[in-house]
């Protein structure tokens, strides 16, 4: 059985307590101790040492005055040593003079002689003493030695010993007792936490998320909800309703909430791959882009978790439409056929980047771009015309808000700012047939499209309210202003939005708020990037860094001069906040790589994926940019 890691804690801080307790009661026990044992030995050892010093005292005199002995007995036969070889001396010179004849005129032979006598006489005496000396000296050194080996044998042990007393027993009974003591409490204290290492190993998440959960209701599973009717309705299953199309609502919303789980697939096991080419990077990155690094792990990290949301969301929709006999395994076979084809392809183009050794980091970025940012309103191959129950009237005439090519033959090439005329539906959903200027005739995205007039040139028959009307009225209103700014920049220039407030450095620099729209002007010819753009704020130009805005327009070429635009990607594009400009994301251009300069699409580094996928009869493109609906979830009826 599991134990809680909140029980194993409390018992390991009550086992601490307990420990710190006894070692406490320990402690005061050697305090009282200490004290006593020292008032006690200091005593002791008062009385013992001026007991012991009086008797070395004592024994020190005794040898002091041996060695004195010793000192006298020593003198006296040195002396008798000297005198005794003097009169060897003499008696040898009187001989010496004896033996030839060497008298002078004051001393004869009879005197010599005399002398002879007197010399033998007094080397006789001084040998006699001085034998008795040297036996005198012999033995006081004896006797002194043996006084000395007996004081440091003997006596002065005895005085030690006395002066120790007997504090080595105390010292022995204090030291025994505070092992004893300790060698308990430790014992104590293991016997305690032998207890909690065996609860330890039983700690486990799910029995303290049990605890954690039965003390905290708040996290713990509601009760479903359940539908709950309102006045006399009876239903309590999902009711088809045929659309204006002969398309049914329910059947809609299969595909939509189908493509939109595809989608969150994708969006999952690309952002994990994402996430290991970047961890893999950061290994080798130097430690100034660690930071920003994993700052954008952390926002893909964040995507993806979204990206399992939504698909959670979308499979209980989905779970609810097979009940009510919708096929929804087809049109959910459909879309991940299609996404395993995209992710598939992807990764065939990651690798040719890979392999490619002209590759720049710039390739590397086209992968991220889908995950700039993730937004659950956004829709993807969902109906962005009117609401539910609403009819526009053709002909209606539209400005192409983005630049198409066309790729079959019933289809029209449109560039940004032209104006059409919308004549019909077209043969699938989102595309209808328009005819422009020169009298071309064919299929153009319906999201590439802004239809004009005084509520957005769309005269919608409403036979029901739609709640989308004020949030695309202001989004058609700015996409109109932004798109107006563009059509009229000069050659070479774009705009750009600045992301925070900058202030400039020096007199060259701009200073603008966040949200500024600023005017890029082209570089010169030859001109380094240096990571710096010269524009124009509200009439003053100067230098900016780019890393503090975001383009929000593409460069015009000349005047007249078709922009050529690549096939839409198959993620879906970023979205519109309620009240925000294009700046908010980057254009389709961009995220495709194509070339601000010319407008053509870029080399080997951005390669264009529409040419090498497959697509079906005629896939919906995308649009560039789509209003969040107020009310995502389906209105079933």
């Amino acid at each position: 059985m599991g134990r809680s890691a909140f029980a194993v804690w409390k018992g390991a801080i009550d086992s601490t307590v307990c420990a710190g307790q006894a070692r406490v009661a320990a402690s005061e026990n050697y305090r009282s101790l200490s004290l006593e044992v020292a008032k006690t030995t200091r005593l002791s050892k008062e009385h013992l040492l001026k007991k012991s010093t009086e008797q070395l005292q004592r024994v020190q005199a005794e040898l002091l005055e041996t060695v004195k002995e010793v000192g006298k007995a020593k003198k006296r036969y040195m002396h008798l040593q000297r005198v005794s070889e003097v009169a060897k001396e003499k008696v040898a010179d009187v001989e010496a003079r004896l033996r030839k004849s060497d008298h002078g005129i004051f001393h004869t032979k009879a005197s010599l002689q005399k002398l002879s006598i007197k010399f033998s006489v007094q080397l006789a005496e001084y040998s006699q003493q001085l034998v008795v000396a040297r036996n005198e000296y012999l033995l006081t050194l004896g006797a002194a030695n043996a006084h000395l080996g007996h004081y440091y044998h003997v006596e002065l042990p005895a005085v030690m010993k006395t002066l120790d007393g007997d504090l080595y027993e105390r010292l022995r009974d204090h030291l025994t007792l505070v092992s004893q003591t300790e060698l308990e409490a430790c014992h104590a204290t293991q016997e305690r936490f032998r207890g909690i290492l065996e609860a330890s190993t039983q700690v486990c998440r799910e029995q303290s998320l049990l605890l954690f959960l039965q003390d905290n209701t708040a996290f713990t599973p509601t009760p479903e909800q359940q539908f709950q009717p309102s006045g006399a309705d009876q239903a309590r299953l999902l009711e088809a309703r045929s659309g204006s199309a002969g398309e049914s609502g329910l059947e809609k919303e299969a595909r939509r909430w189908a493509t939109r789980a595809a989608r969150d697939y994708k969006i999952k096991t690309h952002g994990k791959q994402v996430l290991q080419r970047m961890e893999a990077r950061r290994q080798q990155a130097p430690e100034a882009e660690m930071p920003g690094m994993e700052r954008r792990m952390e926002e893909v990290s964040e995507n993806i978790r979204k990206a399992e949301v939504s698909r959670v969301k979308a499979d209980a929709r989905l779970v609810l439409l097979r009940q009510a006999g919708l096929d929804v395994d087809t049109w959910l076979a459909g879309a991940m056929g299609q996404v395993l084809e995209e992710l598939e392809q992807e990764r065939r183009l990651s690798e040719a980047r890979k392999s490619d050794k002209e590759s720049t980091p710039t390739a590397e970025e086209f992968d991220l771009a889908e995950f700039d940012d993730y937004d659950d309103n956004e829709e993807l191959f969902e109906d962005a015309g009117p609401c539910p129950g609403t009819v526009r009237i053709y002909p209606s005439t539209c400005r192409v808000f983005f630049g198409y090519q066309a790729c079959q033959s019933d289809e029209l090439s449109i560039r940004q700012g032209e104006e059409l005329e919308v004549i019909e539906d077209g043969d699938v959903e989102e595309w209808v047939k328009a005819r422009n200027q020169a009298g071309q005739v064919g299929y153009v995205p319906e999201k590439y499209l802004l239809f004009l007039d005084a509520v957005g040139n769309e005269r919608r028959a409403l036979t029901g309210s739609c709640q989308e009307g004020p949030s695309e009225t202001a989004l058609e209103r700015e996409l109109t202003s932004i798109m107006t700014m563009d059509l009229v920049l000069e050659p070479g220039t774009w705009l750009v939005r600045a992301l925070y407030d900058y202030e400039g450095q020096s007199v060259e620099e701009l200073t603008f708020p966040k949200g500024a729209i600023i005017r890029v002007l082209p570089r010169e010819e030859g001109e380094v990037d240096d990571g710096f753009w010269k524009g124009d704020f509200n009439g003053r130009v100067g230098v900016f860094p780019s890393l503090v805005v975001e383009e929000i327009t593409g460069v015009i070429g000349v005047a007249g001069q078709e922009l050529p635009s690549p096939s839409p990607p198959a993620f879906s594009p970023p979205v519109l906040a309620p009240g925000a400009g294009l700046g908010s994301h980057p254009l389709p251009e961009v995220l495709l790589g194509a070339c601000r300069q010319d407008g053509a699409v870029s080399g080997p580094s951005s390669p264009d994926l529409g040419a090498a996928r497959i697509r079906p009869l005629r896939a919906p493109p995308p649009p560039p940019a789509k209003a969040p609906e107020p009310e995502p979830e389906p209105r079933i009826s």
